[in-house]
């Protein structure tokens, strides 16, 4: 398990880089991060599903110069880790896969945080830079690279901090505790959050005016099937 965690630690780092800071090739997306995460796991269906369910939550929010944002990207790469190693002890799905979506919001919301954090630090780092009395391109360069790496260790860091604490017996010994009769009252959740991101579709493509009646058809028949 501890070789995983450290690749998918690597890959949390590489996550944190596109969102923001390089590539930005959208591979930080977590309809891809997580399937990613599944491929290197060997599961790639879970790592999919917890990827379509977290791209819809997550799909409104840009990164867009210092706006602030919670870090879903990560978060939820690190939710779909958790929810694929946690089934590898506890063959229990539903409760499993429902525990580690709301584990993604909180997740996310730690990211944000110490997003915000890395770029008081950066900035702090920049000003001193831009303050000397002679600057040449290499010591610009050299801040530039300093950012560049602080959003990797962030990834990287806050994935296999994450990972060894959760994954290796506290999450799985938690699911073993719920009750079965639990899987009913969770079973929901993976529901409210397809529906929620459905919802958050439909207003980012109504804002943008295009084809938002297909997303309100597609909600609609869904809600009827379950009825």
């Amino acid at each position: 398990m501890w070789l995983d965690i450290l690749m998918i630690s690597l890959w949390g780092g590489v996550v944190a880089l596109d969102t923001t800071a390089a590539l930005q090739i959208m591979i930080s997306r977590p309809l891809v991060s997580c399937s990613v995460a599944g491929l290197l796991l060997g599961n790639v269906p879970v790592g999919f599903l917890m990827g379509v369910l977290l791209e819809l939550i997550y799909i409104s929010e840009l990164p867009v110069g210092a706006a602030k944002f919670s870090e879903g990207n990560v978060g939820s790469t690190i939710a779909a880790v958790l929810a694929i190693l946690t089934l590898e002890q506890v063959n229990r799905p539903i409760i499993v896969i429902s525990v580690c979506l709301v584990l993604a919001i909180l997740l996310s919301m730690l990211g944000g945080y110490l997003v915000e954090v890395m770029r008081t630090v950066n900035g702090r780092i920049y000003n001193k830079v831009l303050g000397r009395e002679t600057l040449n391109i290499k010591k610009i360069s050299k801040a530039q690279l300093t950012g560049v790496l602080s959003a990797f260790l962030l990834g990287f860091s806050l994935t296999l901090v994450t990972t060894a604490l959760f994954a290796s017996k506290p999450l799985p010994y938690l699911i073993a505790l719920i009750p079965d009769v639990s899987k009913e009252v969770v079973r929901p959740i993976s529901g409210a959050f397809l529906g929620a991101g459905c919802v958050f579709l439909f207003n980012l493509l109504k804002r943008e005016n295009k084809y938002s009646w297909v997303v309100l058809a597609g909600l609609i028949i869904g809600t009827l099937y379950f009825i």
